[in-house]
């Protein structure tokens, strides 16, 4: 078990072949055990510090060696010229799901074409914040093998399913003892805000069992007084935005005090109204990279009765003030210094795309405020931190994996520019494709 360090859709056709997507199963040369130089690029490390020009990351074994301006390439190294591209850690989502594929593949290949999805978009490592029970030693292997050589999809780790309406401490403590039986990561748990939701004392003995048996907690939420009781029981992740309210003085500090991670989802709010038309990014090739695993919910949510119902859905047109005030609630997180992850909650629900969400979710986050390297750091080693993956992954440092994101433009100068992707490395390996 892993120890956990506390924190407190028109479909167009004529864009299919733009959408293909060509994989192998094995990663591309140099081979594993070689040392790997990349040189002439400039380095986003992921900690927020200033990129550095013309650098050079030895690679060896899957892990980096060494970074800088000044580093030598060794002798019998293998070198990369990457001049005129920007190199950073590739994005880690702190709130993922895996339920998106509903094909009658096996469990284990369900979870592993979702994983090579969010890969392919440089997305390479997931924090699945709730998975159904019949997938969890699917996902427990997964994870498990992703540490015996090279992969060629995203790292996974792990929540089961979301625990929810329990009405005594008994229940808590019995539910929180089988998960981590399971071996899972991270135990998650929803509080809604209605009369079925757990009361203090239930999720409070959830946050408790998790830690006894060293593990975080998790909460979905929405209400600012939720995350007032969760904080006090001692939450450490908080799964979604607080959108009904600006949170105040009192619940920054507690955030503060903890060190809870804070991830926004603010392409989950999103997903809830934007189908209300035919969204501009049906028609982007780098989201038609995997049309043929959207297409059947691009047709329905392009459907002009289904956008007609969403025009017309309160619940849904309601969502878009809660996404205002969400998005202010970051930028006032973020100012006042709360650790912010890249997350989603893609995977799960209907236009909650893998792998291109996460990108849109860091241009929402810069277009909430953040500047384009807060917004980066978020997806890197914020992330990493929140997911509790932060000695392995998240930043461009000797002794981190070698799972590397280059792109032909620099994000800092667009954010957009994320998009522009070169290349995506995990464990010190090229995956294959079409960039």
């Amino acid at each position: 078990m892993r120890i956990a360090i506390p924190i407190a859709t028109a479909v167009v056709v004529g864009l299919v072949v733009a959408g293909s997507w060509v994989r192998s199963s094995e990663a591309q040369a140099p081979p594993a055990g070689n040392v790997v130089a990349l040189t002439g690029a400039r380095v986003i490390d992921g900690t927020g510090a200033a990129p550095i020009d013309r650098a050079t990351i030895v690679i060896s074994g899957g892990r980096i060696q060494a970074v800088g301006a000044t580093v030598a390439v060794p002798a019998g190294a293998t070198r990369i010229d990457m001049t005129g591209k920007t190199i950073l850690p590739s994005f880690i989502n702190a709130h993922g799901h895996l339920t998106a594929d509903t094909s009658d593949r096996s469990s284990r290949d369900k979870l592993i074409n979702q994983l090579r999805i969010y890969a392919d978009y440089g997305v390479t490592t997931v924090q699945v914040l709730g998975l159904p029970l019949d997938s969890v030693a699917d996902a427990v292997t997964l994870r498990e093998e992703q540490a015996h050589g090279s992969i060629d999809r995203a790292r996974v780790y792990l929540a089961a399913q979301s625990i929810r309406d329990l009405k005594t401490t008994a229940e808590a403590r019995a539910k929180v003892t089988d998960y981590a039986d399971r071996k899972v990561d991270i135990v998650k748990m929803h509080i809604v805000g209605n009369a079925n939701d757990m009361t203090p004392e239930v999720y409070g003995a959830i946050i408790d069992e998790a830690h006894r048996r060293g593990l975080r907690a998790a909460a979905h939420l929405y209400y600012l007084r939720d995350a007032k009781g969760l904080l006090d029981k001692g939450i450490d992740v908080i799964a979604h935005s607080i959108r009904d309210q600006p949170v105040d003085a009192a619940t920054i500090a507690a955030i503060k005090a903890r060190n809870v991670g804070y991830i926004p989802t603010l392409t989950r709010d999103l997903a809830q109204f934007v189908y209300e038309s035919t969204p501009p990014y049906f028609t982007d090739p780098f989201f038609l990279r995997h049309v043929d695993a959207y297409r059947k919910e691009m047709t329905l949510l392009s459907d002009p009765a289904h956008q007609e119902k969403m025009r017309t859905d309160p619940a849904a047109q309601a969502i878009k003030k809660a996404l205002d005030q969400g998005s202010r609630n970051l930028k006032t997180l973020a100012d006042a210094g709360v650790t912010i992850a890249l997350g989603t909650d893609t995977g799960t629900n209907e236009g909650q795309w893998q792998g291109y969400f996460e990108h849109l979710e860091i241009e929402m986050m810069v277009k909430a405020g953040l500047s384009p390297m807060q917004a980066l750091v978020a997806a890197t080693s914020g992330a990493a931190r929140v997911a509790n993956v932060g000695q392995q992954l998240g930043s461009i440092a000797p002794g981190k994996q070698a799972d590397l994101l280059v792109l032909n433009a620099d994000p800092l100068a667009n954010i957009r520019n994320t998009r522009q992707i070169h290349s995506v490395w995990i464990g010190g390996q090229r995956l294959a494709g079409t960039y």
